[in-house]
């Protein structure tokens, strides 16, 4: 998508207007006197669609005019659009209007008030273009910043003014300006198709799938961090399993996930040892058994060994109390039991009175009687309790010497017996071992299959790998090249035609030099070593021809229009202008003249009715297939600017 002019208006001061008709998809010509203001044609143009200054000449369209004005013509609909004039103190103005529709009518100057600005504006006639989201980003190590083309890139390709069109050093508009050499060469791949019009979305896709790769690598990173760091243990604490027989040696895993599976095997099966002669039945056993069963009896011995002795010590603490008491009630028949009949108690001894009643003698002999058969119980028990001491301790001394032999036997077993040593030791290091790796596995945090990631991984890496080709700086060079071949192959044609001093060698766009370079036997010849300005404007018209051929053709965003002022002037300079007549020139100028235009007529009717031309001229050609082209005719006074605008500078 892309546009045409259909028209060009200026709106005076007083809201009167001046408006140029043009006819898409052909030739339009305006021819006229020198300083009638169709130089200015170009300024307008620019300035409406969305220049940072207005460059029209100071003077009378300044004074004169409020608002410049254009009709555009898009595929399947028309826009206006109408910038204010800026004042006599400012280069520029924020107010502009801007409509669109299936058709649109020039509007009244009381009609025309801002409803956007100028870089809004800039965005809708870009997109009104065709020009899509874009970008060209520089080569790294490079400082300037990326650059995204707009309408206001295309128009580079779009004018030539009077001074440009001649000019042997520059051939693009504005070329001689700071920085807009390397613009128009970051830019103009993207408009030849060099680079694709989904080159912005695959940049976009491209740093998407970037993100996500950078994502998932680092994901996969943490994954493999966990089990590169576990992976040597996991291996390690398989080796012992292995060399221990808790798994089979030839088991050679090839990942984390085995290994750590193959030891969560290990903990959930029973561990089969080899024969133990420590099991029951083993003489081993037998003597652990004998010796656990003497160590009861010793103990159960010794105990009641203990208690004998203890109740041995009681009874004779008991006889020798027992035996002081007796003697001392024996001691009291001396007296024969004197002061039974008294009705008071003496003393015996001292014969002198007692407060309390004295027990009677009979009481006293009961009381010793008493004492006496206790004496003799215990003196009839008192060997049997030795008996028994005896007897015990006899067992207490057989069972430690049973319990000796025993520790003997199982000395001499275990001490002549290797293999045990060595089953115990092994039981030892497989119990140690089985608890490595169970505490190793539950101290895992829960890790997920990674295969599925890997392969995103991969897929990632390859669509990235293909976006990178597509947006290569090699691949769009390659595409560049291929173009600047072609585009050098119809100018080699067109100058032919033309009859231009060098058309013999191929001709090619130079993008380095932004310039026309013909190969010779010699080397490269640039534009500004082939001498003569009928060379530089032949040459600057072949390349502006090719480009919009190939933008047209292949419809890329570039507007349908192309400016050429006064291309004539190298052949038909001002002093010899008398009213455009070209009589004045010599057979071999007019001819050149001649074919000149006749080759823009033919480049524009090939192209017809994509493609269209606005040609301000001094010369004008008499023949119809001219004539018919003029649009505008400012001579005789008859300006741009008409002459009633100027008494009240309406």
């Amino acid at each position: 998508m892309s546009f045409q002019i259909l028209a060009i208006v200026l709106y005076g001061n007083s809201g009167k207007t001046r408006v140029l008709v043009l006819r898409p998809g052909e030739v339009n010509v305006v021819v006229g006197d020198s300083r009638s203001g169709k130089s200015a044609l170009i300024d307008i143009v620019d300035y409406c669609l969305g220049s940072e200054q207005c460059t029209v000449p100071a003077g009378v369209i300044r004074e004169t005019v409020h608002w410049f004005g254009l009709k555009l013509q898009l595929p399947s609909a028309q826009v206006f659009v109408a910038r204010q004039a800026p004042n006599a103190r400012r280069s520029t103005s924020s107010e502009v209007y801007y409509e669109v529709g299936t058709e649109v009518e020039i509007p009244s100057y009381e009609n025309l008030r801002g409803t956007t600005n100028p870089e809004s504006l800039i965005g809708l006639l870009s997109r009104a273009a065709g020009i899509r989201e874009n970008i060209h980003e520089p080569p790294e190590g490079q400082t300037r910043r990326p650059l995204a083309a707009t309408l206001r890139h295309a128009l580079f390709f779009c004018f030539q003014r009077q001074d440009e069109i001649i000019n042997q050093r520059y051939l693009f508009h504005r070329q001689g300006d700071p920085y807009i050499p390397q613009t128009i060469k970051d830019i103009l791949p993207y408009f030849l198709g060099a680079v694709d019009d989904d080159y912005v979305a695959k940049k976009g896709e491209s740093r998407r799938l970037r993100d996500r790769l950078r994502e998932y690598q680092r994901r996969l990173a943490e994954m493999e961090a966990i089990r590169g760091g576990g992976l040597s243990k996991a291996l390690s604490l398989l080796a012992e399993a292995q060399d221990l027989g808790l798994l089979d040696p030839t088991r050679r895993p090839a990942s984390w996930e085995e290994v750590t599976g193959i030891l969560g095997e290990l903990l959930r099966q029973p561990i089969q040892p080899e024969s133990d002669p420590t099991v029951p039945g083993g003489v081993f056993e037998q003597l652990l058994e004998e010796r656990s069963q003497l160590s009861e009896q010793y103990r159960k011995v010794k105990e009641e060994l203990e208690t004998a002795r203890a109740f041995a010590v009681d009874e004779r603490k008991f006889s020798r109390e027992a035996g002081e008491q007796g003697a001392r009630l024996k001691s009291i028949e001396i007296f024969g039991g004197a002061g039974d009949d008294q009705e008071s108690p003496t003393c015996p001894l001292c014969q002198s009175a007692l407060s309390n009643q004295l027990p009677t003698v009979d009481t006293i002999q009961a009381s010793m009687n008493d004492v006496s058969r206790q004496l003799e119980r215990i003196t009839q028990s008192a060997p049997q309790i030795q008996k028994m001491i005896d007897t015990l301790e006899d067992k207490a001394a057989d069972l430690k010497n049973r319990l000796s032999a025993n520790r003997e036997s199982l000395a001499a077993v275990q001490a002549s017996n290797d293999r045990i040593a060595r089953m115990r030791d092994d039981a030892v290091r497989r119990a140690h071992v089985l608890g490595r790796v169970s505490l190793y596995l539950e101290s895992l945090p829960e890790v997920e299959d990674t295969s599925d990631l890997k392969e995103e991984i991969r897929k990632l890496q390859t669509s990235i790998a293909v976006l990178e080709e597509e947006l290569s700086d090699e691949h769009t060079q390659e595409r560049l090249d291929s173009i600047l071949s072609l585009l050098g192959a119809k100018m080699t044609e067109w100058a032919k035609k033309l009859e231009l001093e060098h058309s013999q060698f191929p001709l090619r766009l130079d993008l380095r030099r932004l310039n026309v370079v013909a190969d010779t036997g010699d080397g490269p010849l640039a534009l500004d070593q082939m001498g003569s300005g009928e060379n530089w404007v032949g040459y600057h018209l072949i390349a502006h021809m090719a480009l919009h051929d190939w933008f047209t053709r292949k419809r890329r965003p570039v507007p349908r229009f192309l400016f050429l002022d006064q291309p004539s002037e190298v052949y038909f300079p001002a002093e010899k202008d008398t009213e455009g007549k070209i009589d004045v020139l010599s057979d071999q100028d007019r001819r050149a003249v001649i074919r000149m235009f006749r080759f823009v007529f033919d480049v524009v009717n090939d192209l017809a009715p994509d493609f269209q031309v606005i040609l301000t001229e001094h010369a004008e050609i008499v023949d119809n297939w001219f004539q018919n082209a003029v649009r505008a005719r400012w001579r005789r006074g008859r300006k741009l600017v008409p002459t009633e605008w100027l008494s009240g500078k309406a």
